[in-house]
């Protein structure tokens, strides 16, 4: 294969989620929260997942970067680039992991010893930067398979938001929409062109303060505050645009796309944004909205959707899919590809 002609494919993908599972009712019921608000109803989160004592970022992103090894059939040591891209790198005992890189502990827990290592760090967003990185550097020949992978452990900002006075503290009910979970993609080289497409990436700054992320000072763990009207305002305002050059850019047909992902900040907010894209784009084949019980998983969230409609058995062989990615900051970033050889198969 000439070095020309080398192009990236998706080799297998995979969700993993933690054991336990916390209904929304248990922390947010409408006495817990200002105005009567009937939280399930407004986000459409029935439940969520926590890691279970033991349990970070770092041992969630083992959990789904094993599943992923296993369905691609390829050696560890054939692996030479692993990109990790957490928002949390948040251990059991709310210490945040900050050097070397978590990439780095990944692979050697996998017994990956051939491989650049490093994280890549865009909010939710940032799985999806690290694959458009993975493809690059496979199409430019520096390297031939690699592993893009996250855990995150967020839910403590959960804890967090439910100790603030939330009549007072208005901004943390955003909190209440995470939960943790992981993902993991494996992409190689292919001699077809196309099997994977990224957009140009959008990142409109103004934004940029509509959603902060830090340690809290008031005691261990993390805090989140969320301007949540504003930050999904400048979403919805742009997400037609988005889309319209998304397409052009990428050149693909928007009927003939067999699956859709958005980044779920809740399933409500899914349905406005498949609307607007409806509207513009025109009919969504099959918008895959399925969340309900996992909620908003940061960066890992399309892989977790992805599981689960493979679970489901929505997936075949050379169908298209493409996910539309959201972060902080504001980041909006879509990718398109074609399904994996044999996922209707997998375990």
């Amino acid at each position: 294969m000439q070095e020309s002609e080398i192009h990236s494919q998706m080799l297998s993908f995979a969700g993993f989620l933690p054991d336990k599972k916390v209904e929304t009712t248990s922390f947010a019921s409408t006495s817990d929260l200002p105005r009567s608000l009937d939280f399930v109803r407004l986000t459409g989160i029935l439940a969520h997942r926590e890691a279970s004592n033991g349990q970070g970022s770092f041992e969630l992103a083992i959990g789904a970067a094993k599943k992923a090894l296993s369905r691609s059939d390829i050696d560890p040591n054939d692996i030479d680039l692993v990109i990790n891209s957490s928002v949390s790198k948040m251990d059991s005992q709310l210490r945040q992991h900050l050097s070397p890189s978590f990439a780095t502990l990944i692979a050697s827990e996998l017994g990956i010893t051939n491989a650049q290592t490093f994280d890549v760090s865009n909010a939710c967003a940032g799985m999806l930067t690290g694959l458009m990185i993975a493809d690059s550097r496979i199409r430019s020949g520096q390297s031939k398979y690699a592993l893009v992978v996250s855990g995150e452990h967020i839910t403590p900002i959960i804890g967090e938001a439910k100790r603030r006075n939330l009549y007072l503290h208005p901004r943390a009910m955003a909190s209440l929409t995470v939960g943790d979970g992981a993902a993991a993609y494996i992409l190689g080289p292919s001699s077809k062109e196309g099997r994977i497409k990224f957009s140009e990436p959008f990142t409109m700054a103004q934004y940029n303060r509509h959603c902060i992320g830090q340690a809290c000072k008031s005691h261990a763990g993390p805090q989140m505050r969320t301007k949540a009207k504003q930050l999904q305002d400048g979403v919805m305002n742009n997400l037609g645009n988005f889309l319209q050059r998304s397409v052009d850019f990428m050149n693909i047909n928007w009927h003939e796309i067999d699956h859709t992902y958005s980044h779920p900040t809740t399933p409500k907010a899914v349905k406005k944004g498949a609307k607007i894209a409806s509207d513009v784009m025109g009919e969504i084949n099959f918008l895959h909205n399925n969340t309900a019980e996992t909620a908003n998983t940061a960066s890992t969230t399309h892989g977790i959707q992805l599981e689960i409609s493979q679970n489901n058995g929505y997936l075949k062989t050379d169908e298209t899919a493409i996910l539309v990615s959201f972060g902080s900051g504001l980041a909006i970033l879509a990718m398109h590809f074609m399904l994996p050889k044999g996922v209707e198969n997998w375990s």
